[in-house]
This record gives C-alpha cells, structure tokens and sequence, in this order.
C-alpha cells in the first residue's frame, strides 16, 4: 500500500514504484543499490499444490500428502528485521469424467495479498517452507498473572469463575522441535511470547515439489518502492 509521502517521493522523481517475483525456489534475494533502501508495500502469494504426484492421479492420494503442505510460511529477512506470513493453499477439484481412480483435476486456486511497510536497506531474503504437523497439544487454563477476560468475552484464567481451557502450547515436526507457546507468559513470571512459526529444515523444506511442475512451485510477488538516498535524510 503507498503512503502519501511515497506517492510524493514518486511523482518528484525521488523514488520509484518496483516489482519483484519471489519464488521458483525455496529461497530468493532481491538485491539494493548503493544510497537507496526500499519500502515493501505489499505482497501477494499464489497457491501452490505441494506434491509431485500427477494432479490426475488418485484424489485420496493426494490429499494424504497435504498435511506437510497445506500451510506455507514465507519470511522475510534482512539486516532490518525478519518478518513471517503464514499462508494456506487453496484448491479447486475439477472433474476429468476418465473413469476410475482419475476422476479429478487438482490444481491450486486463489490468491492472499498483505498490505505490509517493510523498510530494507540492505538486500532481502525470501524464503519458502512449509508449516509442519503437530506432534503434541498441551491444554490448560491460562495462567493467573495472563490478560484474560471471564467467558463469553474470553477463555478467561485461573481464579476466573468458568474459565475454559485452552491449548497453551504446541510443539510442531521437525529436525528440532520446538515449542510455540499461544499465551504471552507460558509460566509465571515469564514475559514473554512466542509468535506461530516453523523451523526451515529438511522436514519443511519445499524440496523436490519445485523441480516438477508448474503448480508445484511457490512464488510471490513483492511491490515495493525504491527510494534514491537514506531512511534518515528524507523525512520518512
């Protein structure tokens, strides 16, 4: 999304309106000149089918492989900071009439754009994986030292009359698994929170999927706008 002050910066000449296309693989970088920085303004990720199986092949096979694909994460990082966008693969079933287990077409459908305004003077990674599968759930009620409103409001908290409970923390598939936690304090006295996000190894990695097919690859494309100077001598 531009700003009034980048349209102004556009229209004298100062900056210009980019674009970028992430993807193909599981990692792009999306270099800056000298004396100028960028402004992510928005990005617009494209549905991908995560699997190397034939989109006419047997429907229920693929839909097996679609718990380590499903969810796509991509972040975004650079010497200002690393960002993540969790995304989820839309897909459309499309009738063959071949007979048989070839009854379907799937292939990937829709598109998610996020409005973001990232500033970047250095260059920028993008990279792709996928979310991974949950291995536990720990449910209890959130703890007393928590924010937390009484139901129906919220799910409440200890010594709060009706209080639900919650899943407070999850640990997902990968070479070393770790723990998201879904309350800003996990134990009392710890302030602190864990956002939703997946380790990049060799268990999320996109892999092979991408050598494939067209369907198969991710990929994203990122607007932005490049800005003649630095961040802190034209009053942005």
């Amino acid at each position: 999304m531009i700003t009034p002050k980048l349209e102004q910066l556009i229209w004298e000449g100062k900056a210009y309106y980019r674009t970028y296309i992430a993807g193909g693989s599981e990692r792009s970088v999306l270099p800056i000149e000298t004396n100028r920085f960028i402004i992510i303004t928005d990005i617009t990720y494209f549905s991908t089918l995560p699997t190397q199986e034939d989109p006419l092949a047997n429907y229920n096979t693929i839909v097996q492989i679609y718990p380590n694909g499903v969810n796509v994460q991509l972040t975004i990082l650079g010497e200002r900071g690393v960002n993540r966008l969790l995304f989820r693969n839309g897909y459309s079933a499309i009738g063959d009439h071949q007979g048989g287990d070839r009854d379907y077409r799937l292939l990937p459908i829709g598109s998610h754009c996020i409005n973001t305004y990232l500033l970047h003077t250095t260059q920028v990674a993008f990279n792709f994986a996928f979310g991974g599968n949950t291995t536990a759930n720990f449910v209890g009620i959130v703890p007393g030292t928590e924010s937390a409103y009484q139901p129906p409001t919220d799910y409440g908290r200890e010594g709060q009359p009706g209080s639900v409970p919650v899943t407070t923390t999850k640990v997902f598939t990968g070479t070393n698994p770790f723990e998201n936690s879904y309350i800003n304090r996990p134990q009392p006295g710890v302030d602190s929170s864990i956002e939703l996000s997946f380790p990049v190894d060799a268990t999320t990695q996109i892999g092979s999927a991408i050598n494939n097919a067209s369907w198969c690859y991710p990929f994203a494309i990122v607007s932005y706008v490049e800005v003649i100077g630095e961040p802190n001598n034209i009053g942005i």
